[in-house]
């Protein structure tokens, strides 16, 4: 139940920011449906992500007590006004970055559905498994993985460099929980608890559409 009411918590709050954000510009039919879409998904990851936080930080409270309740809100409303903002600098013209590497490069006005579909779905998988991890439950790490791979592969076999790392990260989670989470053979292995803390960090930047400046996790995955 408490999962449930977080996501209607993100849902609202995703789809009442995108109303009350101006767009730039006549928007088509097609990119205000999208727009929509993308600020309640964010919405739902920055309300699962605080709801949850809050259950961890003051175990006392109960997962849809109003103080949870108002938390998830918060997160939802913060996360999803970020991406917002930052989305319509974007489409204005502001704070492009140039790159001739094709798998860092910003992805063109024409790749950009298929590429926000894809950050979407990782930022949607990272953030179940990190639950999953958490909560003790293992065996369902990595379950998504292969069907978004198989997706971002069909729609661009140079995939953005953010991307390309959220996976491998994705993998080598999966990995480290095949061997028991005893790594051998890494300069810098990741302890336990810390999967699930850089997936958060990952999934995190990807939805403000910016790359991942971690240490150890470009070090072992840029």
């Amino acid at each position: 139940m408490d999962l449930v009411l977080w996501i209607l918590v993100g849902l609202t709050a995703g789809l009442a920011v995108a109303l009350g954000t101006p767009a730039m510009g006549p928007p088509s039919r097609s990119d205000s449906a999208r727009r929509l879409v993308r600020a309640m998904a964010i919405g739902v990851v920055g309300a699962v992500t605080a709801g949850y936080g809050m259950h961890l930080v003051e175990s006392s409270l109960r997962a849809d007590s109003l103080a949870t309740t108002l938390a998830s809100l918060a997160g939802a409303l913060w996360l999803a006004g970020i991406v917002e903002v930052y989305s319509s600098r974007r489409r204005s013209g502001e704070g492009r970055q140039g790159s001739t590497s094709p798998a860092g490069r910003s992805p063109a006005p024409i790749d950009m559905p298929a590429y926000d579909a894809g950050r979407q779905m990782l930022v949607g998988g990272l953030i179940e498994d990190a639950l999953a991890h958490e909560a003790g439950q293992y065996a369902g790490i990595g379950r998504r993985l292969p069907a978004i791979r198989d997706t971002l592969s069909r729609e661009d076999r140079a995939w953005p460099l953010r991307l390309q790392r959220a996976v491998r990260f994705w993998g080598g989670w999966t990995e480290a929980r095949d061997d028991r989470w005893n790594e051998t053979g890494a300069a810098k292995p990741i302890t336990t608890a810390d999967w699930p803390r850089f997936a958060r960090i990952i999934a995190s930047d990807l939805a403000l559409d910016r790359d991942t400046m971690e240490p150890t996790i470009v070090t072992r995955f840029g």
